[in-house]
Formats: C-alpha cells, sequence, structure tokens
C-alpha cells in the first residue's frame, strides 16, 4: 500500500474534523481532497506532513518512496535568484557534480598508478549517477517548467526577495514538480495561476508518473486531473473512484441510499418502541416485548447524511451613481519603479463587470492596486466618476492581526454596532458559531476569505475591485458569490483564474496581454 490512513481522529475547538476516518491511496492514483471551507481538507494534509498530531490513528506511507509537499509557508532564502532556487531541486546530484569535479582534479595532479586507477574509477561511477539522474538536462527541465507556469516573465535572475506571496508560491511548486518525488502533495496548487498555466499543470499533471494528492476547489481542475475524489464530510474520509463530474453522481446516490436506509432504520425503531410500550405490562406479552428491547438497544440509529451547506447571503451595501460614465484609463503606466506595461487605455460604464485577463506576473494585481490608489500611476491617468465608492478585496491573506477573531475584527471596524448585528452579519458571510471566536490565523483559507468578503460587503461602495475572489472558497460559495455578484446593480472590476467564473460574470473583458502584440 502506498499511503493508509487507519482510524484517524481529530478535534479542533470542540468540532469534530475526523472521526476514526480510514482511507489509503494506490501507486499511480491521482486523487483530490474535496470538502466545504473548514471540513479540515488542509490539517489532513498537516497531519499527513507531520506539522500537526491528531488525537489517534495511524498514517503509514510505502518507505520507499519520497514525498514532496507543497508548503506555501516556506521560509526561502531572499537572496537567492530564482534560478538559483530552482537548482536547489537537484542538490543530491549537485553534490555528486562537485565530487565529481574535486575527483578530476586529484586525477591531473596524481602520478600514483594505483591511486589514479581507484580515482578514475569513482570518477565513472559518479559520471554514470550523474547520466543517470540526467544531470545535465537541469537547465532545460528548469526552464520547461518555469516557461509552463510562467515564471520566466518574471525574469530567472530576479531575487526571490523582491517577489509577491503567490510569485513565490509558483516559484514553491515549480521546484517541487522538478523534485519529482513519488507521491505529490498539493495544496491548493492553482490558486496563483492563470487559465493558462492552469492548463499547463493540468497537462503536466496527466502525464506524470507519480501519485498525486491534491486538496483543490477548482472543479475544472479536478474533472481533468483527479482518478479519485476523497470526500471530507460528517467526520469521515470518503473516497470515490473518477473525476469530480463523477464523484457528485456517485455521492448523490450514496446520500440518496443512506437516507432511504435512515427512513427504515426509523420506521423500525418506532414500531418495536410502539410494541414494547404497548405490552411490556401485560404478562401474555412481556416476554415478547423484552426480546423487542434489547433488539432496538442492540440496533444501530442511523442519522441522515443531509446537510445544508452554509451559502452566501452577501447583502452589498450599494451607493447609488448619478453618472451612466463610471471609470476612464488614459495612457496609464503602471508598476514600482517603472513602466510594466504599454499604456493602458480604456473606459466602462456604471454596472459593468470587467475581468482583467493575461497571465500570472503581467500586472493584473499591479493595475487594481493603482485604481485604489494604494499605487501611484507611472505616468498616464485614470479617473473615476466623483461619487465613486470603492470597496477592495486582496487575494492576499495579509492581516494586521491574525491573533483577532473575525467578531473582533468586525467590532473595531463598527464600534456602535451590537453582538446580535455583528453576528448577522458574519453569518451572511457563512461565518457562524465558534468559526466567530476563532482567531483568523486558525481559519482556514475558505474562512479567512469570507471573513474579507464580510469587510468588502459591509462597506458603502458602487464599484466592487476583486482580486481573485474565488481563492480557497468552496463550491457552494463560489456559486453563491457568482450569482451575487451578478446582480449587484453597481460596478465589478474583477480577476479571477476561473475560467467558468470568469466567463458567466464579466460583460466586458479588458486582456493586458493584447497590449504585448498590439
Amino acid at each position: 500500500m502506498f499511503l493508509k490512513v487507519t482510524n484517524l481522529s481529530m478535534t479542533y475547538d470542540k468540532k469534530t474534523l475526523y472521526d476514526n476516518a480510514s482511507f489509503s491511496i494506490n501507486r499511480g492514483e491521482k486523487v483530490g481532497i474535496v470538502g466545504a471551507n473548514g471540513t479540515g481538507k488542509t490539517t489532513l494534509i498537516g497531519i499527513l506532513n507531520g506539522d500537526i498530531i491528531p488525537d489517534s490513528g495511524s498514517i503509514e506511507f510505502d518507505k520507499k518512496i519520497k514525498v514532496g509537499f507543497l508548503d506555501q509557508y516556506l521560509r526561502i532564502d531572499k537572496n537567492l535568484t530564482i534560478k538559483e532556487y530552482l537548482h536547489k531541486a537537484f542538490d543530491e546530484l549537485n553534490q555528486v557534480n562537485q565530487k565529481s569535479i574535486e575527483i578530476q582534479e586529484k586525477i591531473i595532479k596524481t602520478t600514483n598508478p594505483d591511486e589514479l586507477d581507484r580515482l578514475v574509477n569513482t570518477l565513472s561511477i559518479l559520471q554514470e549517477r550523474l547520466e543517470d539522474g540526467e544531470f545535465y538536462q537541469n537547465d532545460s527541465k528548469i526552464m520547461r517548467i518555469a516557461s509552463g507556469l510562467g515564471i520566466t516573465k518574471y525574469g530567472m535572475d530576479t531575487l526571490m526577495g523582491k517577489l509577491s506571496g503567490g510569485q513565490k508560491i509558483k516559484i514553491i511548486l515549480a521546484k517541487l514538480l522538478l523534485e519529482q518525488p513519488n507521491l505529490l502533495v498539493l495544496d491548493e496548487p492553482t490558486n496563483f495561476l492563470d487559465v493558462s498555466h492552469v492548463d499547463w499543470l493540468i497537462k503536466y499533471l496527466k502525464e506524470y508518473k507519480g501519485t498525486v494528492l491534491m486538496v483543490s476547489h477548482n472543479q475544472e481542475f479536478l474533472n481533468e486531473v483527479a482518478t479519485s475524489i476523497l470526500d471530507v464530510e460528517f467526520g469521515k474520509l470518503t473516497k470515490y473512484k473518477g473525476n469530480y463530474q463523477q464523484f457528485e453522481i456517485k455521492k448523490a446516490f450514496a446520500i440518496e441510499n443512506h437516507e432511504k436506509k435512515v427512513q427504515a432504520n426509523i420506521k423500525e425503531r418506532k414500531e418495536l418502541q410502539e410494541y414494547i410500550d404497548k405490552n411490556r405490562t401485560k404478562t401474555s406479552t412481556a416476554r415478547q416485548a423484552q426480546s423487542r428491547q434489547k433488539k432496538l438497544d442492540k440496533m444501530e440509529n442511523l442519522q441522515s447524511l443531509s446537510v445544508n451547506h452554509k451559502k452566501l447571503h452577501l447583502t452589498f451595501n450599494y451607493q447609488s451613481i448619478s453618472s451612466h460614465k463610471f471609470l476612464e484609463v488614459k495612457d496609464l503606466e503602471i508598476g514600482y519603479y517603472f513602466s510594466l506595461l504599454p499604456p493602458i487605455n480604456f473606459q466602462i460604464k456604471s454596472g459593468t463587470k470587467l475581468a482583467i485577463t493575461g497571465f500570472n506576473g503581467i500586472g493584473k494585481t499591479t493595475l487594481l492596486k493603482t485604481l485604489i490608489g494604494e499605487l501611484h500611476p507611472i505616468k498616464g491617468w485614470f479617473k473615476f466618476v466623483d461619487d465613486a465608492k470603492i470597496a477592495y478585496f486582496s487575494q492576499e491573506h495579509e492581516w494586521e492581526d491574525d491573533t483577532l477573531t473575525p467578531y473582533q475584527v468586525i467590532s473595531n471596524l463598527y464600534p456602535d454596532k451590537d453582538a446580535k448585528w455583528i453576528r448577522s452579519e458574519l453569518a451572511k458571510a457563512a461565518l457562524t458559531g465558534n468559526q466567530t471566536l476563532q482567531p483568523i490565523k486558525t481559519l482556514s483559507g475558505g474562512e479567512q476569505s469570507k471573513l474579507k468578503l464580510a469587510i468588502v460587503m459591509l462597506q458603502r461602495a458602487n464599484v466592487l475591485i476583486l482580486d481573485e475572489p474565488t481563492n480557497h472558497l468552496d463550491h457552494e460559495a463560489k456559486d453563491s458569490l457568482l450569482e451575487l455578484l451578478k446582480k449587484y446593480p453597481g460596478t465589478v472590476i474583477f480577476v479571477s483564474h476561473e475560467r467558468s467564473f470568469l466567463n458567466e460574470l464579466a460583460t466586458q473583458i479588458f486582456s493586458i496581454e493584447d497590449l504585448l502584440i498590439s
């Protein structure tokens, strides 16, 4: 068995994530881990890599395999260039190469025939290891994956310390792919990839010879890559054969069959209890009643698996606007210290749902940050209508104080509001119960995104500027957000790597890539 998890149990903040859950992964499988936000998907990854200790249970890996985890919080040397960092994927072969260089230097200096024979033999062994490991193809391997993920656009000599969080994660992913572990464990690998690079990753993983375990809310991605789905729900880890679409069908049938058993169980228990209550005091039937009581005591009390997934019920605080012409951008050049792109020109009307598209790292986030005033234009100008009010959603999960709870965050923003109002507003973002009282740093990525959406929702605005708003959100939340934004009367300017979300929401598209070929 490649990976076997047995009787895994984990309770966090009085919430049962897993209750004696078991599953196994076979060699060569591509397994997608799915479930609603907060059910324990990322916690499962943490348990597998040893960062989190479960309450009970065992995790067994094949001792011969190499396991690689996509660690989005990995500390890296900021002084390394991108190319130097990616070359670290071949550290073992690099050491062999360094040893071979040292042997070659000794050969040049050696005059003893016996010592020379020994050194030549050692060098031959080292060279064979380098050739078997395709060491001399390392540069081409790096460029293939860096190009596929859009990393070459950053400049391979760029220091890691100058990159954004999303760019670093892409490079960490690239290094992991270059290492080619037997088991590849990925947590939301598509979050910081644009559509074309998601397509590249899909093709890469489908051709990948190893085993893949991946947490993802991207259904299109899972439909293409996954050969099995591991569903995290009801405290269980249930494995289904097939891709995401097949999983949804099979799960629906499984729940339907289970509910039939639950109803039959309820009916039988009721009939037994009615007989017992009616006959336990009668001398002639007391023995039969006692027998039925024993049967009832031994019966499993089946519980319904039907669950109402928490949907978003955001009520954006829309402020009406008097002007039809909403935003004009004229010869705008954006960047931090120099222009990243040719001059940008476009204009939109009030109520437009504008999608900003382009490969990752081209400047989509930089454009959004310029429009909200966080960055100053290098040249040119843009102008919103005078009574425009902006609410901004950042893709980065960065908080001034991540020890605060969602309740405290909203309370600090609206100190005049009472507890009932605060809880009601958080509930609209599908944050309820203990979720509202947990420190932000303990919340899942999806739960943090929902808190950010709650903050956006409460701001009085007529334009929502959203940078990858679906990152980390589960299927139900994404569908809810899409419908809410489609009905929103104001303007939406957004970036999204999810093709279906972009296509369904956008009424106008501005492609930054077109600037480079015009």
